[in-house]
């Protein structure tokens, strides 16, 4: 009669295991429909030989992102593409492999920052002359002003000579 964890649903996923002395080693791991996190937790703590239980394990996809420790959460993994087991004290991580940064976004932000700062420049030269600055448009503003009420002057002066004649210039023939 066969054992009864053949018959239930199972998955082998491949894990690398990473340590914080840099080594690395490639294990297998079969879970169980029917287990707890806890208890694949611990699975993956005796597959891996670590005897340490105050050790953070952080299990991660192909992509870099932490997987909790559920069946659920789990895709069959080769040994091409495992997940990767970081075990690692409290409050302490493993570097991942190093990124390069994009120089041009690099530069994008300097010339962002060089631009704000050649505005706050300008901003500061201008304080320095608005008032005189503001003077010089009221003046403008108030010779534009007076040329408009002269010109008005002028017209009703004009209305003014002028009188009424009635309605009609000649008799009317009735």
């Amino acid at each position: 009669m066969p054992s009864s964890q053949f018959l239930k649903n199972k998955k082998q996923v491949y894990v690398k295991l990473k340590l914080i002395n840099g080594l690395e080693e490639l294990t297998s791991v079969v879970i169980y429909e029917d287990q707890s996190s806890e208890e694949i937790r611990r699975i993956f703590m005796l597959k891996c030989d670590i005897t340490d239980f105050r050790l953070i394990l952080k299990l991660r996809n192909k992509r870099g992102s932490v997987v909790p420790f559920s069946y659920q959460s789990f895709e069959p993994s080769s040994r091409e593409e495992p997940y990767t087991l970081e075990a690692v004290q409290p409050h302490a991580t493993i570097p991942l492999s190093s990124r390069s940064v994009n120089n041009d976004a690099t530069y994008s932000i300097e010339d962002r920052v060089r631009g704000i700062s050649d505005r706050v420049a300008a901003l500061e030269k201008a304080i320095v002359e608005l008032p005189a600055r503001r003077r010089e448009k009221i003046n403008d503003d108030l010779v534009q002003i007076s040329g408009q009420v002269s010109f008005l002057l002028q017209k009703m002066d004009k209305t003014n000579s002028s009188h009424w004649k009635g309605m009609f210039q000649k008799n009317p023939l009735w």
